[in-house]
This record gives C-alpha cells, structure tokens and sequence, in this order.
C-alpha cells in the first residue's frame, strides 16, 4: 500500500473517472499536442479546420464511443430498450396468470397464436441446443450428425457384427409385440398403440395405406427387439440372438429417426432406452437417459403449456405421458446406480399425470387390443415420492438431521408409501401387484437405511430391527420372481443394480448391528434371525446370478459373495450354537420346494467356509445353481 493512502480509502474509492481524450484526427497524423476547446482543439482553430476537427464531427465519435458523451447516450438507449422488454414481458405474464384464475375470460386469437409461436420457437432452439456440437466454422457437415454424436457415445459393442434380421410374418408381430404392450408398455406409456398399429399396418402394406417411412420401421424393429431381449434367460440363448439382430437392422435407420427438437425423436430415443435396460453390455442406459431427459427439457415438456395455448386434449395428453415416463426412467435408473438425477423435482413443477383417455375407456369395454394405462399412475406415483426423500439425503444439504428432524421426516415419507399401497386396487394383474409391493419395500428400506444426514450411530434399535424386516422380506419376494417368466421382462438392469444396493445394506446392517439382531435377542428368535439372514444371503446371491447369466456380468454376484462369506461362516456358527440339534439343510439346502439343486465342484479354497462340524461348505449355497421348477408368484 502506498504511503499515506489509508485502508478506509481503499475500501472506498472515489468515484471520479480520469477520461483521458484522444487526439483529433490532423493532430494526430501531425503528430503535435491537440489541446482541445470549446468547438475545436486550439491547432484547428488556428489552421481554420474547425469543422473538420474530431470534437466537431460526431462521424466517429458515436460508433468508435470516443466521445465520452456518445458513450453515454448509447448505454442509455440500451437500459431503455430492456426496460421497456421487461414491462412488455411482465404485462404478457399478468394477462397469462389472469387467464388462468378467470375461468370465464375469453381468450383472443392473437393470444393464441402468439403461444403456438412460443412453442415452434422452443422447439427451434431445443434442436439448435443439441445439435450445438455438430457445427463447425462451414455450417453442418454431412459426416457429423446428433445421432452420430450420441451412438458414438453409448454403445459400448457395435451391432453392426450380427447380421440384420428379417422382420416376420405380421401374424408373428403381433404374437410378440402382444407381451409387450401387456408387461411393459402399460407401466411406461410415452407412445401411442393406435399408432403403433397404423406403424405396423403401414410397414406390412396394407391396401390404401400410405408408404411406411423409417420411423415406422424403427417402432416394429425396437418393440421386437426389446419383447425378444425381455424374454431372454441367458446370455447368447436365442431371444438374445434375435434380439441383437433387430437393434442391427434398426441402428441403420438411426440417422433418420433420432432428431431433436420434436416429440417423434424423444419417443425414438425412450425406445432406445429401454432396450439399454435389458442389454446393458451393449449400450449405456446412463447416457441415453440423460440425453432423453436434456430432450424433454428442450421441448419443454417438464412445463404444463399455459391455457391460452392451442393444442388438442390428446397431443396434451401425450405430453404428459412422455415426460412422466421420463421422470420415472430417470428416477429408476439414477437411484439405482447411486447417481444424480438428470433435472430437480424443482425445475419441473405442476405436471399433471396423464388422463386415462378414450383408448383406456375402450379398453375396458372391447378388450380387443388396446391397454389400460392404470398402472403408470400407480408408478409415476411412488417415483415421487422416492425423489423427493432421495433428492433431500443426497443433493439437498450435507448438514446431519436431529433426532427430532429425523424422526418427522421419515414418519412423513413412510406414512406417504402406506397412503400409496393402500391406493392401489387389487383389480390390477398380480404381476403388477407383486412389483409394487417390492417397490413400497424398496422405498421403506431407501427411508430407513443409514445416509450422511441420519447416520447409523444415529438410528435407534427399533430402526434397526424394521430395516432388517423390510430387507428380509425384499429378497424373499425378489427371489422367486426371477426365475419366472411371468415376471422376467420386468427385471431390467436398473432392478439389478437396486437388489445390489439392498444386498449390501443387509450386509452392512448384519455386521454392524449383530448384536442387536442377535446376541441380545432371545433365544428362538436369535436363531430365527441367523436362519433367516443366512436364508438371504443365498437369496440376493442367486438373484445377483442373473446379471451373469443374462447380461455375462458375474463381477457383482462374486464381489458380494467374497464379502458375504464371513458373515456366513459367524451365522452358521451362532445359529449351530443356539440349535445344535438343527441340521444345516436348513441353510444349505433351498427353503423353496419349487426349485431343483443341482450341486457343482469347485477347486478354490477360497469360495468354502468350515462348519462347526469340521466340512468345508460353499457359502450360502452360492455353488448350486437353481433350476426353477414351478410358477407361482411368491
């Protein structure tokens, strides 16, 4: 600092600018002092070039801003110019807001139109926005596309090594696109099946219809190839085969399809998505979830329009329908890889669920082929709540709750999932029945697990003792259901990665909490707790198998098995301690009498425990492979 200047002087600066002026224009190119005057600088005045002196001449001054003056002038007529933007904005946004509240209020054409121009004009930026990367200094190029771009990004194996199959008699369609619509299209609805049927119609043909075009084409390839890849069992088996051969014949078409800035392309995409659930050694479901909610987001569809503007009741409709598929694809997936959501419940308020439309109505009454979307209100529903509980533990804040804080908001939540449950009617398929009751346990469990605003030294024993209830009940739910057909096209990789997350949060509560569970228990129930723990141990083992049998990942199930193992071991040793009459074929054999066990030999000394009994034993029945016999739907 320099001498004499003072901390309150710099604190506080004088606002006095120091302007220095430039030379006029013979002055400079003289190369001699311009001392300026009143009109002119002294030398022009001298010389009789008063007119044409800089300070006289505004030419240059105001486009140059080399008069101080000018300078001035301009940032005035900008701060007019926004002004008079802004009070032209917020005079729309009353006259909007008005419309609403009056429900009598005319509504005038000019009105209208200038919504409907809003909405192109969303439009055109959303495709701008994406596309933003594919530019360069001479326009778009024909080598780089959107579709390009997000491929390169999300397959993981190329398609183009199977050879494209031929699509099959229509007859075969629709025996196959029938499993669909009936599994998986009623729980995520984002297109409609009358025209889907038209896609069908239109690509087999049919008299006085018109020529099929890609789009078309990429509907039929997409639901074949996600019916086929929802029904296959293992890995390379022959649904997964012609599953792979589908998405080769329609990756081809991708170029065409896959567009920003328009309802046809989110769709297109959402498709994509849900084959990258039940093939994600091939494509990266991460990816193109986020690249579909940026879409939605674009399009601005994570905003009910306002009422002033003009669009039909069914294209509103689907509106919704798409981005609560979004919503809840994205909620599915980031909570099941433990990662953030693609948009906050904040920046997408107040979008109604879809209403169940005429095609639901007929549904109901004819029965021929169009399905009720009933049970995507049940889902979006339970999605809600799961993002809001899971948003606040995680993106929130980091500070700890108090006991008291605690304990109301997980009383709120859990009183949210029962007022849920008991909203569902028993009239829906039991398969539906059955996956959200494993949702309402996966939401308790996601409530009641410890995180970093409510830790474990935080939870109190009864907490504990729920968590372990919930989690018990999961797996003996889960279990069976994976090895039924019925239920095998709902099991996705984000169910997967879920049943992961609850394996290792029984695991982290059984060693952390042994005691609790355990030791200080009475004896019968001690010893239930150790059989029905090692119970399930077996069970999230054999449902982490099927990522290795369906999807050739066997890294999880045998992570989980190293970690599981000594637990294993101490609960065969405590529950042969409490029950020294009661035999081990409890633990090591299936509690289940649908299913058949076929026993392997292994050679790593590592995957076998000792019991009490002085043999050595794979842990948790791992090492047997279960053949599911019956089709009940446990």
């Amino acid at each position: 600092m320099p001498k004499g200047e003072s901390i309150e002087s710099l604190l506080e600066p004088s606002l006095r600018v120091s302007r220095p002026v430039a030379a006029c224009s013979r002055c400079r190119s003289s190369k001699i002092k311009c001392t300026w005057g009143i009109s002119a600088c002294s030398a022009c005045e001298r010389s009789g070039k008063t007119s044409s002196c800089t300070s006289a001449n505004e030419e240059f001054a105001r486009g140059n801003e080399r008069s101080y003056v000018a300078a001035l002038e301009n940032a005035a007529e900008r701060l007019q110019r926004k002004v008079d933007a802004n009070r032209a904005g917020s005079e729309l946004s009353t006259l909007s807001n008005g419309s609403r509240q009056g429900k009598g209020r005319k509504i005038s054409g000019s009105q209208r139109r200038e919504a409907s121009d809003v909405n192109e004009l969303v439009s055109d930026f959303g495709f701008l926005t994406v596309n933003a990367t594919s530019r360069d200094f001479h326009g778009f190029t024909s080598s780089m596309s959107f579709a390009k771009i997000l491929l390169a990004m999300a397959v993981k194996r190329d398609f183009s090594t199977q050879s494209a199959a031929k699509l099959p008699p229509r007859h075969t369609v629709m025996q196959s696109t029938s499993h669909y619509f009936d599994k998986l299209f009623v729980l995520l609805p984002f297109f409609s099946e009358t025209e889907f049927m038209s896609s069908v119609s239109r690509v087999y043909q049919d008299a006085q219809v018109s020529a099929a075009s890609a789009l078309d084409f990429w509907y039929v390839r997409l639901v074949l190839a996600i019916t086929h890849a929802s029904l296959s069992r293992s890995y390379g088996d022959e649904h997964h085969h012609v599953a792979t051969q589908h998405m080769s014949a329609a990756m081809q078409l991708a170029e065409r399809v896959m567009q920003p800035g328009s309802i046809a392309g989110v769709q297109a995409l959402l498709l994509l998505v849900q084959y990258a659930q039940l093939d994600p050694e091939r494509l990266d479901t991460w990816y193109l979830m986020g690249m579909a909610s940026r879409l939605v987001v674009d399009l601005g569809l994570h905003c009910e329009l306002p009422a002033e503007a003009k669009i039909s009741p069914e294209e509103l409709n689907m509106r919704r329908r798409i981005f609560h598929c979004v919503y809840s694809l994205d909620r599915s997936i980031a909570m099941s890889l433990s990662r953030p959501f693609s948009f906050t419940d904040d920046s997408a308020p107040g979008v109604p669920f879809p209403i169940l439309n005429g095609e639901d109505e007929s549904s109901s009454n004819t029965g021929i082929f169009l399905r009720s979307i009933k049970p995507c209100l049940h889902s979006f529903d339970i999605r809600r709540i799961q993002s809001g509980f899971y948003q606040a533990i995680k993106f929130a804040s980091r500070t700890e709750w108090t006991a008291s804080e605690a304990a109301n908001i997980m009383t709120s939540v859990i009183s949210d999932i029962e007022k849920w449950h008991a909203s569902i009617p028993s009239s829906l398929p039991s398969n539906h029945l059955t996956l959200f009751n494993l949702e309402r346990l996966y939401t308790y469990i996601l409530v009641l697990a410890p995180h970093q605003r409510h830790t474990a030294a935080a939870q109190s024993d009864d907490d504990k003792r729920r968590l372990f209830e919930h989690c018990c009940r999961f797996a003996e739910i889960l279990h069976p259901i994976t090895f039924d057909t019925t239920y095998l096209s709902s099991f996705t990789d984000a169910d997967f990665w879920r049943a992961n997350w609850v394996a290792r949060q029984f695991i982290k509560l059984m060693w952390s909490d042994f005691e609790l569970l355990v030791r200080r228990s009475q004896e019968a129930e001690a010893a239930s707790r150790c059989s029905r723990a090692l119970d399930n141990i077996r069970r999230f083992t054999d449902v982490l198998d099927i990522a290795r049998q369906r999807w050739n990942n066997a890294e999880v199930r045998e992570q989980f098995e190293k970690e599981s193992a000594v637990l294993a071991t101490r609960l065969t040793n405590k529950l042969h301690e409490l029950s020294p009459t009661q035999t081990r074929e409890s633990y090591f054999q299936p509690v289940d009498p649908a299913y058949h066990v076929q026993q392997q030999n292994f050679t790593d000394p590592a995957q076998f425990f000792h019991h009490p009994d002085g043999k050595a034993y794979s842990p948790g029945g791992t090492r047997r492979v279960y053949q599911f016999l019956g089709s009940g739907n446990g």
